[in-house]
């Protein structure tokens, strides 16, 4: 592991970068990921969905939290295909489904209690079609990464917490992190 200093400079917005540790400049930094999966203890659900897999570091970490839990499956979805099998190959023997595909295209199942959106540039646009689609259950929990001012994310969703459809907290961590309570329109 790396320290995030290597990827992301100290700002005002994270002053010490060098606290977190990430894999490679595109990987979730391991705390986050961790913090994602402790949501997913935390919140008990049947069912999570990530979008973008990348390597599987926090679709793992997901799967352990849902094989702790006793119950609850993943869906992760990940557009390249040598990624996925990394995934799948990551993720073996824990309640995790990977599928290849793009998720703008994904007919993404109901009843969705934790959602991680860590895909490229369409994270808003996925999050927004989700809630159009209802496929959240009631007090659902969205996690996002790149939510740090250095990202569009945020402002992508913003239109959607000024609604009234998210309630998020936004973590100073290098990349940043949002997580957000899904609220009944």
């Amino acid at each position: 592991m790396l320290t995030e200093d290597r990827f992301t400079p100290p700002t005002q917005w994270c002053p010490n970068p060098q606290f977190w540790t990430a894999d490679d400049a595109d990987a979730t930094e391991h705390e986050v990921t961790e913090l994602a999966a402790a949501f997913v203890r935390a919140l008990q659900p049947g069912l999570a969905v990530e979008l973008g897999s990348y390597l599987g570091q926090t679709s793992e970490a997901i799967g352990r939290a849902l094989a702790r839990n006793g119950h609850g499956v993943l869906l992760t979805i990940e557009i390249d295909p040598v990624r996925a099998e990394r995934t799948r190959q990551r993720c073996a023997g824990l309640p995790v489904t990977v599928i290849v595909g793009d998720s703008q295209e994904w007919d993404m199942p109901g009843g969705i209690g934790f959602a991680w959106v860590d895909n490229g540039i369409t994270r808003g646009a996925d999050i927004a079609r989700m809630l159009r689609r209802g496929v959240f259950t009631a007090y659902a929990v969205i996690g996002m990464h790149d939510a740090g001012p250095q990202h569009p994310f945020t402002a992508q969703v913003q239109p959607l917490v000024e609604a009234g459809q998210l309630r998020p907290i936004i973590l100073h961590t290098p990349r940043g992190v949002m997580f957000a309570e899904v609220r009944a329109r």
